[in-house]
This record gives structure tokens, C-alpha cells and sequence, in this order.
């Protein structure tokens, strides 16, 4: 869809400076430096001279000798300052310049001559081997250095033909060959007409399917010359030249145009299969596999036709195409690729074509016409649209070229917003309107024929009028309304502007641009100078010419402004400049560099913004650059699109500085998927058109086949400007056709769509449009997640997005949440969709409403959350007929069905429950007979049927409760089995004796369910006190219980007591009973000595009348006390020492060694060179992550499928082992100090009070010893406890199942207490 256009020709004029009257032959860029290089010499060929032209017009001569042949070929070596030549007679000269000298400072050195001459000599691309063919037709390869690489004759067998018809095959006979498919029944037929003595009027044999050998007849108009073409990777080269051939079975000889494809050693490859009327013309597709060449023949119709052939590398034909010239006049002299093999060129007498290909189609894309003969083509090895073109005056012209596509307004919605497009195409102009017709190339719509090549055509504001300039700077107007378009006219000239009328001949007319539908802007260039010509068109068949501006500087590219208010055009000092209807120029902005391509728009405040593609791809906004690595551009009335080398389609708000954001998530794929301002395309897709109005954007693929997309920004941005101007429905219909979510509808703006409810439901109307609104809500603002609005966003990089589909972060982030089968659903305060809901029943409820929305309001109860499924059912059971059974099936595809049966079973009402249970998968088996003894039973017995088959047990309870007396065994039975206690004493709250029935089947429950305290109180309240003592002495309340027991009961009861305490550590307790209620002072004092109350036990001691015992029996238990102490603080130090003994060595090590200590492979390993050390699926090498996750590298891929509550768990426990060797050991050695000082401070009060017992008793060495200890354990772990808890950020890192490195929390460092001191021991 991209036309070429002429951006400038500059005009070189090189005059000789040390020999007069020489002119230019030949020229050829120079990269390196940015130049070109001339060749002049004089018509006998006897004196050369090298010119070096710079870019700011500096002229150096480089060399300059006298020569006594033509040059064949002439080459510049800039990085060694070398010029070779190639002379007819066979001479090779080198001349080695200084770069800086004078001209007689060149040494001109003959590095070689080939007696017999040359006839062609061509370098390759790499300039690293010369291919010569001599006049006795050998070919001669020689290096850069001029020594010879191989030699071959060029040798008429290398093309042998057995017949006229075909080639052989090398084996067999020729009876046996393979002739075609149809041969063989062809054959027999002519046998069958020979035996009837028929004539076959057929003639020779021939399958239809096979095409017909030809013998490769020369062309009339083949000059004989002989072409040498390289490839671009210059592994391969060809020759093309004319041999004379011999048909092996006739004799016959003749001449053959012969094309020979060689490697670059010399070996013979190939030979082109024949062609009749091939020629001389050769041109390898750099990067392509075809050779091109032209034939002049007669077509199947008969027409003489000139045809551009290609050739495969095995010399097989590959297709053609006509090129439209006149076969019995024109010669194409020569055929150029340029460098990216995009262009292809013919070299004409006095003009040049340049052809371009998408979808197999060859385009005619401009012409340009000289006014003299074209004397030789160079396309710029580097610069794919710049080339010159020498002709024989002498001038040499440097073309840049553009592409440009040619489209109508992209900012007018509605009527102009069809996404017209023009392509070019010889004198033909493809018309593809895509808003109406999607045509894909080459085909169009319609077609506006021109007599004349154009080089560049422009479209009105309202798409109905067309200005197009020919090869011969005529113009050329045209009118077709869209209408007339849509019943199949196609637009004639219906004006024509000779060149003559308003330039000069020297000047060319280059582009052309409509400003509205009134005037149209011509660019005209001449060598120095550039000026606009103005015609009004209001009259497409009388154009007027109007008047001539001359731009300050030259004009390079001119377009219409965005709106077609004014042209815009660059000037080649990079300046934009408007011009008005009024000729009134306006500077608007200064890019920073040329830019190929760019747009002009005015926001409504009349601010100017201006946006331009350099020819390295750099984005300019202004006078800043955006954005690099760009492709394509093209604006809206409220975006801007640009295409990337990344296959990223862009958009950016207009006017926002959004640019930074969008490189910036260029760089970070995995967040670009989640914008809606970046989109994937196909690689190589380049803008075509856009239409805001149809939300659409067209593509052009490198193929060059269409490809029509819905941005989301931009189909968002039609529903936001919908929702603002209150149109629902059409926002609707954009969220339907495009599968948006409708809760934008609402999120969007959610005070307007409350405020027009009523408008919301008149604009949707469709009962099936408002089902599919209100059933297809979710609780998220699709606002602020998938669908935030970009427009306001300024962000400096990725991290400041709110990305799509991102979670918000909350409180709980960090805690896992486990999936559980068959877990009600949980319903939110306050929720968007019940409020939405809500609102629109209370519309659809009104009268005027309910009949026709019946439908629309069963969905909207069925999807509040939580369902108003009563209510729907309730509404159900006031229909009848057709349109009950309707809005029953309706609710049951709503909602599950056997909710539904059980709410409707719930409301009692057996008909409707059996209308549901119809729409069900159930077995009628089944509910049949359930629900035939229902509608049998009494009203209350039905209803407590239903409720206990519901298993609502307390409203089945109520509904015994109401049956009365009769039912009273039935009633305590159905408490006991459901446990339904405390319903049941409710309802028997003023019934005494029911109650007390209640209260001690209760009771019971209790103590079955180990509730002794609760049952125990029951039972005493209840009057059954051996119960009562039973549950509180299971209780453990020995008060209580020895309060109720009788005198001979106490002592029974007081034993089972103290067993039970005992057991539970209670040893205070237990010595309460044993010395009050059981009188054994020796078991009391053992007891109190237990529990560390030696003051209590010396007391009783002292009172007891076996003092002297029971003293010494205290002893030994502060002796036990004093072992159980001492040996506590031993293993607390010698656990505080190994522990910090340990985390030094490992923070040694890993201060030593910190790639070993965290587990990363050692890169200087030596690995064998046949082993490949790539990470692969099965790999099971550890990683980095091995000591973080217990991982291998190949398990880390696999296991992200297995993130499950096993494996957490896993995790935690091997956490809590700290496994010595693994990443845990550190964190488990700090926290194991931690729980010994937790030890410690839960153990002081104990030793505190064994300390005091050890002093009353005249053991002050080992209260000494403990007082002393336990200071010197709490000192040793002050000092060393802020190195234990000194653990570095590396260190607490952790790798979670998605492979994402986490921080655990810091360990808080514990308090150390001092140990309270007896005063009498510290000294």
C-alpha cells in the first residue's frame, strides 16, 4: 500500500580541473565517508580523472593519468585510499591517493593485463574478488590483492540439447523420457486417427500440462554484451552471455542468450533453462534468490509483449511479470536492485522506473523523466531509497526517496472517517475506501485510470476529489462522490494541467496535497530552488491557477495538516512550516533531524503538534525525541499510532507526554502485555490507515497482506466518550462486539448511571441485551484493573504503572490461602452488583415495565449476591401457562437447580418444587413419591417434613412443638439426635416439668461431650448431686465437689482428687487435700516441695509432730531441686556455646567463600566441549536456588504445577529442622537462642524461691552456686547477643514456588533480664 515519492534531486554538475573538456562516465558512492566518487574522461577515453564530492559540496581530485582504452569498471577503496580501474584492452591500473595530498602525489600502478582484453568485469559486493570475462570468453577470478583464484573457459557444452522439444535427462532413451501426463492418451488418439485414416489436425504431439520447450531464440534488440551480476552474500555470481548452440540430433546451430550461475570459487553451478527473446539485461536480488533478466516474445494472445523474467539459482524459471513498455520501441538498458531488495530498477533512454512487490503483484511506483539520455544507475549500498543518476550532459542527479501512503482524514468522524486509501500503480490509481471495502491488494475497490505514469496522487477532506501528478509533471483532477463509488462508478479525469502551463522545463512538479476541498498544493523542485503552485478546485473540471509562494529554504516532503485546514511541509533544515489558503506561512516547529514521514495536528485550544519518523527510526514530538526503533506513524483525532521494530503497535494519547512510559514498557515485555497502549502485531506490520469511528486500525504485513485490528485504547476511548454523552446503547453494542466487559457501563461513571437508570433501560430496550448486562457483571471497577483510563497518566517508568490484570497489594498478601471444596460462597458488603440490580428492578418493576421485562427481572434477582432467589420464585408462582413454564426454565439456566429446588421446597410450595424439579436431571423415581406424600400430609406435618428434609431442624422442631403433646416422644428424640437443647427449653420456657425434661437430657449431653463444669452445675440445680460430684471431679473443681460430698464420701472422693491434680501438675492443690482433708502431712510436704513452695512446706513442717522427718525430708528435696537447676544452666550454656560457635564458622565461611556458601555454580569449572552445558527441561544440576528451595533446576520448572499446601508445608518443617548445610541453619540457630532465653525467664521464679528455700536451710554453697551461675549464663548471652542476631539482608532472602526472591522477617532480638540477687550471697 506504500507509494515512492521524490523527497529531492540534487544536481551535480562535475567540471574537470586538470585536463579540460572532460565529463563525467561513471561515479559510485563512497559509505565510509559519506561521498561520491566521479569518473570523467574525455569521448576518446584518453585522459581520467577522479573527483571525490562531499556532502557540503568540497570537490577533491584525487587522481589523474592519461589512459589509452575505455573503462569497463571502476571501484573506490576508501579504507585502503585505493581507485581500480578496468580498461577494454585487458589493463588493470590501481592508484593509491593520500588522502589530504596533491594530485600528483596518486601512484598509478598497472597491477596486470590480459592480452586478449576484457569483455566484462564486475566486483563483488564485499569487494573482496573480481569476476572478469575475457574477449576469448574465459572467466578469470581474482582476489583484492589481483592474484588469480581460478580460470575457466566459458564453453558451449556446458548447454547440450538433444531435440527441439526437450532436454535430456543424461540416462535412457528418448522413447522412455517423460513427456507429461497427457502424452500417453494424446499419443493413442493420434494412433487411433492414423488407423482410420483420419487427418489429426492437432499436428505434433503435445501435453497441454507441460509447458512447451523453448530454444532460447535471441531477442532482435540483445546488444551481445556479456553481464556478470554477484549475490548480496556474494557466495555466488552470474553470467549472462551469448553462445552459440548445437542441437545434438539435427545439427542445427544457433545463437542462445545463456545465463551461468557460478560459485564464488569458479565452479559451475547452473544453466538457465532456454527462453525465447531472453537478453542481455542481468540483475541479482541481493537478498532474494532470483536473478532477474528481460524477454521480448509474443504472449498467449498473440501481442508482442516485454516481459522481466527471474530465475531461480538452478536456473529454472520463477515467474514474470509485463512491463508494459512498448516491445517494438523500448529497450531496457540495465536493471538495479537496491540494497534491501525492495526496489527494483529499469534503466530507460531517457528515464528511469522504479517497481516495487507485495502479495506477487508488480507495482509501477514512480518515474522519473531526464532531459537527456540516462548514461548509469547506482542505488547507495546502504541508503535504501537514495541513488543517482548520470546522464549524458554531464549532470548527475542524486535522488532521495520516501515512502508514503497515501490516505484521506484520519481526525474526521463520521462521513470522512471512511479510511481511503491510494495506491499507486504505472498510470493507474487503486481506490480502496476500507471503512466500506476491506480489498486486499492488489486488487481495490475502484480504479482511476490517467494516461501517463503518476508519481504521487492526494485525496480531498471529503474524499470525493483526487489530484495526481504524471511522470511528466502534468496534473491530473478527478471527482467521485462515495455514493455513486458504492454503485460501482469509478472516477475519470475529468481535468487535465499540462506541465508547460505553470513551470518551467527545468523544474519538476514532486508531490501534491489538498488543503480541504477547495485548493490543491503542488511542491515543484528545480536544481537550487523549490516553490508551491496553488490551483482552486472548486470546479474540478476548470481548475484555476491560483498563485506561486516560495518557501525560505527547500522543500523536501509536503503533506495536508491532520484536518486538511492548511499543507505542511519540511524544508531541508529540518523546519515545519504551515501554509494557509491565504498563503500565509507559519513556522510550527525544528525537528532534530529530516524526517521521511510526519504528521501536523491542532488540538482545540490551537496548540500545534507535530510528529516525525527519521530515516534511523527515531520519533520526534517537537523538537524532542520520543521514542527510537519506529517504523510507522499515523494520528488521530485523539491518538497517536506508530508501529516499532519490536512488532509493537503504540498508541499514545494526544498531546500527553506519555512517551517515556511507553519506551519504557517497550523494554519490559512482560508489562507491555498488560497496557492497553501497546499491542503484539505481525513482525514487519507497518500503520495503513486508521478509522476512530469503526475503532479499527489496518496493517500492512511484510507480504503485504491486510490485517484489520480493534485497539483497546481505542475502542475504550469510544465507550468512555458514549457513556459521557449518555448514548448506553451504543456503548453497549461496542462492549458486545468487541468483548468488553459491560461493567464499564456502570464503572465508568457510576453517579450518571444511577442519575439515568430509566434512560439506561429505554436506550438498551432488548430484553436478551439487559439478560446479558446484568448477568455478565462482576464485583471489580474494571476502572482501576483492566480498563484504567491511560489518558491522565504521567509516569517516568514501568513501576509507576496500574497495569492491567495487576492485583492491588493488600494486608494479607502474604498469607496462603487454601482452596476448599463445596465452601459457601462468601458475599461482600455492599456489593456493586446487587446495588446495580437493585436500581433496575426498581425500574423494570413499574408497571409499564414488568409484563414485557418479566425475563430481565428473574435475572436480576437470580444474580444479586446473594440470590433474591424467594423472590423470583415468589414472582414465578403468580404467573400461569406458557409464561410460568418459560421464566421457570429461564431461572433454572440462571441458577443451580437444585438450589432452586430446595428454596422453592422451602417456601412449601410442592407445585412449583415440582415445576423445577421437571427442569432438573433428578430421577423422577426419586422426587416423585417425596413429593406425592408431601402434598398428602397435613399442612404441619408437611411443613416439618420439608424442613427436616432441608435439615433446617430448629423450624422442624417448631413445627413438632406445635402438634402438640401427642408428639412429645417424637420431640425429645428429634432434640437428642439433632442436639437441639437449647431450642427445645426456649419453647419450653413456661412449661416446669417439660423443662426440667429438657435441662436433664441436656445435662446428659454434656457430660457425654466432656463438658463436666457445665454439666456438673445442671445436675446440682437439677437436685442429683452423686451426678453433680461425678462431673466436677471430672472437672478437676475439688472444691465444689468435696462441698456436696457427705462425711463418708470425702475421703474416696479426696484420693481420686489428688490422683488427678497430681497427674496434671496441680501439686499446690493436691497438698491441700492431703494435708487438710486427708490428714498425710508427709505427702503434703512432698507435694509443696514440688511445686518449689519450700516456705510453704517448712511451715507445715514445723507444726507437724514429726518435725525432725519431715525436715529432712525437705532436704532432699532442695538437694533434687538443686540437680534439676544446675543441670538446666549446663545444658543452656553448652547449648549457647555450640550454637555461637557455629553461626561464626558459617559467617566465616561465607564471608571466605560467599559463592560456594550460596550455592552458586562455580563458573570455572572445566567442561568438556562436547558436553553442552545449556540448562535443559531434565536437567537436574543444582542451582542457585537448591539451597533456597531444596530444588534442582529441572524440578524448579515442573514443580510450578505442584504449588500446593503439601509442599508449603514441606517448606515450613524443613524451616524448622534447620538442616545443617542448608540456607535455614542460620535462622534456626538465632531462633533456638531465643527459645532458651524464653526457657530461662520461665524458669527464674522457680529458682528464685529454690535459692531462698537453700539459704533457710543452711545450704548457702549451692544457693551460691546457682545464684552465681545463672548471672554468669545471663551476662554470657548479653554480650553475644547482638552478634547472634546480626544477620545480613543476603542471608534473608528466600525463593517462594513462582521462583520470585523474598525477605523473611528480621528476628526480633529477646529481652535479657538480670536475675534477682540475694543480697546476703552477692559479694
Amino acid at each position: 500500500m506504500r507509494n515512492l515519492i521524490v523527497l529531492n534531486r540534487g544536481h551535480v554538475n562535475p567540471e574537470s580541473l586538470t585536463i579540460p573538456d572532460l565529463h563525467p562516465v561513471d561515479a559510485v558512492f563512497d559509505p565510509v565517508s559519506d561521498s561520491v566518487t566521479f569518473l570523467l574522461t574525455d569521448v576518446d577515453g584518453s585522459h581520467i580523472e577522479i573527483q571525490q564530492f562531499g556532502k557540503s559540496g568540497n570537490v577533491t581530485v584525487l587522481a589523474s593519468f592519461p589512459s589509452t582504452s575505455r573503462v569497463l569498471s571502476f571501484a573506490h577503496f576508501a579504507d585502503v585510499a585505493q581507485l581500480v580501474f578496468v580498461f577494454c584492452n585487458g589493463d588493470i591500473l590501481t592508484a593509491t591517493y593520500a588522502e589530504g595530498g596533491q594530485v600528483d602525489d596518486a601512484i598509478i600502478e598497472l597491477v596486470g593485463s590480459i592480452d586478449c582484453g576484457i569483455i566484462s568485469a564486475q566486483w563483488s559486493h564485499d569487494e573482496e574478488t573480481l569476476a572478469v570475462v575475457t574477449n576469448e570468453m574465459k572467466l578469470l577470478l581474482l582476489s583484492r590483492m589481483f592474484e588469480p583464484i581460478t580460470e575457466k573457459q566459458l564453453n558451449p557444452d556446458d548447454v547440450k540439447i538433444t531435440d527441439s522439444k526437450h532436454v535430456s535427462v543424461g540416462w535412457g532413451k528418448k522413447e522412455t523420457q517423460f513427456k507429461g501426463r497427457g502424452f500417453k492418451a494424446r499419443e493413442r488418439e493420434a494412433e487411433a486417427l492414423k488407423h482410420a485414416g483420419l487427418h489429426d489436425s492437432q499436428g505434433e504431439l503435445r501435453d497441454p500440462t507441460v509447458n512447451e520447450i523453448e530454444r532460447g531464440v535471441l531477442s532482435l534488440m540483445d546488444d551481445q554484451s556479456v553481464r556478470i551480476s554477484w549475490r548480496g552474500d556474494c557466495e555466488y555470481f552470474s553470467v549472462s552471455s551469448v553462445e552459440p548452440v548445437i542441437v545434438e540430433d539435427t545439427g542445427e546451430m544457433y545463437d542462445r542468450r545463456v545465463i551461468r550461475v557460478f560459485s564464488r570459487e569458479g565452479k559451475l553451478d547452473s544453466v538457465n533453462e532456454p527462453v525465447d527473446g531472453l537478453e542481455h539485461n542481468l540483475s541479482w536480488k541481493p537478498q532474494g534468490l532470483l536473478i532477474a533478466s528481460t524477454q521480448r516474445h509474443t504472449d498467449d494472445d498473440g501481442d508482442e509483449v516485454l516481459d522481466l523474467v527471474f530465475y531461480e539459482r538452478n536456473g529454472l524459471r520463477h515467474g514474470q511479470f509485463n512491463t508494459r513498455l512498448d516491445p517494438t520501441a523500448e529497450v531496457i538498458q540495465g536493471l538495479e536492485w537496491n540494497c534491501d531488495s525492495e526496489i527494483l530498477l529499469f534503466k530507460l533512454q531517457d528515464r528511469v522506473q522504479l517497481w516495487t512487490t507485495k502479495n506477487y503483484h508488480w507495482y509501477l511506483k514512480q518515474e522519473l523523466h531526464f532531459p537527456d539520455a540516462v548514461s548509469f544507475v547506482k542505488f547507495h549500498p546502504e541508503k535504501p531509497l537514495h541513488l543517482m543518476v548520470g546522464t549524458a550532459s554531464g549532470v548527475i542527479q542524486i535522488i532521495d526517496l520516501a515512502y508514503k501512503i497515501t490516505t484521506g482524514p484520519t481526525t474526521e468522524l463520521g462521513s470522512g472517517d471512511l479510511g481511503m486509501t491510494l495506491v499507486v500503480d504505472g498510470s493507474t490509481v487503486k481506490i480502496t475506501p476500507l471503512a466500506i471495502a476491506n480489498v486486499p491488494p492488489p486488487i481495490s475497490f475502484r480504479e482511476l485510470e490517467i494516461e501517463g505514469n503518476v508519481t504521487d496522487v492526494a485525496i480531498s477532506k471529503s474524499n470525493t476529489k483526487y489530484a495526481a501528478i504524471t511522470s511528466t509533471s502534468d496534473l491530473v483532477f478527478s471527482e467521485l462522490s462515495i455514493e455513486e463509488m458504492k454503485s460501482g462508478k469509478h472516477p475519470q479525469p475529468m481535468s487535465h494541467v499540462s506541465a508547460n502551463t505553470f513551470m518551467n522545463q527545468i523544474e519538476v512538479a514532486k508531490q501534491v496535497a489538498f488543503i480541504n476541498d477547495t485548493f490543491v498544493a503542488i511542491a515543484i523542485e528545480a536544481p537550487g530552488y523549490s516553490r508551491i503552485a496553488i490551483f482552486e478546485v472548486d470546479d474540478i473540471k476548470n481548475p484555476t491557477f491560483n498563485e506561486t509562494v516560495e518557501p525560505s529554504a527547500k522543500l523536501v516532503l509536503m503533506k495536508s495538516r491532520a484536518d486538511y485546514g492548511a499543507i505542511v511541509f519540511q524544508t531541508v533544515d529540518c523546519r515545519v512550516v504551515q501554509l494557509d489558503s491565504t498563503q500565509n506561512f507559519q513556522p510550527i516547529t525544528t525537528f532534530p533531524q529530516l524526517c521521511h514521514s510526519f504528521d501536523v495536528v491542532v488540538l482545540e485550544n490551537g496548540d500545534f503538534f507535530t510528529y516525525g519518523i527519521s530515516r534511523n527510526g527515531k520519533l520526534f514530538a517537537n523538537e524532542l525525541e520520543v521514542c527510537s526503533g519506529v517504523t510507522s506513524l499515523k494520528v488521530t483525532d485523539s491518538h497517536v499510532l506508530f508501529t516499532t521494530v519490536q512488532a509493537k503497535l503504540c498508541l499514545v494519547h494526544l498531546g500527553s507526554n506519555q512517551f517515556d512510559a511507553i519506551s519504557n514498557l517497550l523494554t519490559n515485555s512482560e508489562a507491555a502485555d498488560h497496557d492497553e497502549r501497546i499491542r503484539q502485531i505481525e513482525r514487519g506490520s507497518i500503520l495503513v490507515n486508521a478509522m476512530p469511528s469503526k475503532y479499527s486500525v489496518v496493517l500492512e504485513a511484510p507480504r503485504g497482506n491486510l490485517e484489520t485490528i480493534c485497539p483497546r485504547i481505542m475502542v475504550l476511548s469510544a465507550i468512555r466518550k458514549f457513556i459521557a454523552h449518555k448514548q448506553f446503547k451504543q456503548a453497549f453494542l461496542v462492549c458486545r462486539t468487541h468483548r468488553i466487559d459491560l461493567d464499564i457501563l456502570h464503572d465508568y461513571d457510576p453517579e450518571l448511571f444511577f442519575n439515568n437508570i430509566k434512560l439506561f433501560v429505554d436506550q438498551i430496550e432488548k430484553v436478551e441485551y439487559l439478560d446479558l448486562f446484568v448477568s455478565c457483571l462482576h464485583e471489580e471497577d474494571t476502572t482501576a484493573t483492566k480498563y484504567k483510563d491511560t489518558i491522565n497518566q504521567i509516569t517516568d517508568g514501568v513501576g509507576a504503572l496500574q497495569l492491567e490484570n495487576t492485583p492491588t497489594p493488600t494486608a494479607d498478601s502474604g498469607v496462603i490461602h487454601r482452596i476448599i471444596k463445596n465452601k459457601p460462597e462468601t458475599y461482600a458488603e455492599n456489593s456493586k452488583i446487587t446495588k446495580i440490580c437493585t436500581a433496575i428492578l426498581g425500574v423494570l418493576l413499574e408497571p409499564d415495565y414488568k409484563t414485557k421485562y418479566i425475563q430481565t427481572i428473574l435475572t436480576a434477582y437470580a444474580c444479586q449476591k446473594p440470590p433474591a432467589l424467594n423472590a423470583a420464585l415468589e414472582l414465578i408462582s403468580t404467573l400461569s401457562g406458557e409464561e410460568a413454564e418459560s421464566a421457570v426454565i429461564h431461572l433454572c439456566f440462571l441458577q443451580d437447580v437444585l438450589l432452586l429446588y430446595k428454596t422453592a421446597l422451602g417456601m412449601y410450595d410442592v407445585k412449583l418444587t415440582l415445576a423445577i424439579a421437571q427442569q432438573s436431571q433428578m430421577d423422577p423415581k426419586e422426587y416423585l413419591p417425596f413429593l406425592q406424600n408431601l402434598h398428602a400430609q397435613p399442612e404441619i406435618r408437611r411443613k416439618f417434613l420439608i424442613d427436616d428434609y432441608l435439615k433446617r431442624y430448629e423450624s422442624a422442631l417448631k413445627w413438632l412443638f406445635e402438634l402438640g403433646p401427642d408428639c412429645a416422644g417424637e420431640f425429645d428424640e428429634y432434640v437428642i439426635s439433632h442436639e437441639l437443647y437449647t431450642v427445645a427449653l426456649r419453647m419450653y420456657e413456661g412449661d416446669q416439668a417439660r423443662s426440667r425434661v429438657m435441662l436433664r437430657l441436656y445435662a446428659r449431653y454434656l457430660s457425654e461431650s466432656s463438658l463436666f463444669s457445665d454439666a456438673a452445675v445442671a445436675f446440682e440445680y437439677l437436685g442429683d448431686i452423686s451426678d453433680a460430684i461425678d462431673n466436677y471431679s471430672l472437672a478437676k473443681k475439688w472444691k465444689q465437689a468435696l462441698s456436696l460430698c457427705k462425711d463418708d464420701q470425702k475421703e474416696e472422693v479426696a484420693v481420686r482428687l489428688v490422683d488427678s491434680l497430681t497427674q496434671d501438675h496441680r501439686y499446690s492443690e493436691a497438698a491441700e487435700i492431703q494435708l487438710h482433708y486427708l490428714n498425710n502431712i508427709d505427702e503434703a510436704v512432698k507435694l509443696y516441695c514440688k511445686n518449689y513452695h519450700y516456705d510453704t512446706a517448712i511451715l507445715v513442717a514445723s507444726t507437724a509432730s514429726d518435725k525432725q522427718h519431715l525436715i529432712e525430708s525437705i532436704d532432699g528435696q532442695l538437694d533434687e531441686g538443686f540437680g534439676t537447676i544446675a543441670e538446666l544452666l549446663a545444658d543452656c550454656n553448652g547449648q549457647m556455646n555450640s550454637q555461637l560457635r557455629r553461626l561464626r564458622e558459617l559467617r566465616a565461611k561465607k564471608s571466605e567463600d560467599p559463592y560456594s556458601f550460596y550455592g552458586v555454580p562455580d563458573n570455572d569449572l572445566d567442561t568438556p566441549d562436547d558436553v553442552s552445558i545449556a540448562a535443559s527441561e531434565t536437567s537436574t544440576t543444582p542451582s542457585f536456588f537448591t539451597r533456597y528451595t531444596g530444588k534442582t533446576s529441572g524440578t524448579a520448572k515442573t514443580g510450578a504445577s505442584r504449588r500446593t499446601t503439601k509442599n508449603r508445608k514441606r517448606e515450613e518443617r524443613k524451616r524448622a529442622k534447620g538442616r545443617k548445610g542448608t540456607i535455614y541453619e542460620e535462622e534456626y540457630l538465632i531462633k533456638s537462642v531465643g527459645r532458651l532465653v524464653e526457657r530461662l525467664d520461665q524458669t527464674e521464679p522457680d529458682a528464685v524461691l529454690l535459692i531462698e528455700g537453700l539459704i533457710r536451710r543452711g545450704k548457702k554453697q549451692q544457693a551460691l552456686e546457682i545464684q552465681r551461675r545463672w548471672g554468669e549464663l545471663v551476662s554470657f548471652i548479653r554480650e553475644n547477643i547482638d552478634e547472634i542476631h546480626d544477620m545480613s539482608e543476603r542471608d534473608r532472602e528466600r525463593v517462594d514456588d513462582n521462583g520470585v526472591v523474598y525477605l523473611i522477617d528480621i528476628i526480633p532480638k529477646p529481652v535479657i533480664k538480670d536475675f534477682p540477687k540475694v543480697r546476703m550471697l552477692d559479694y
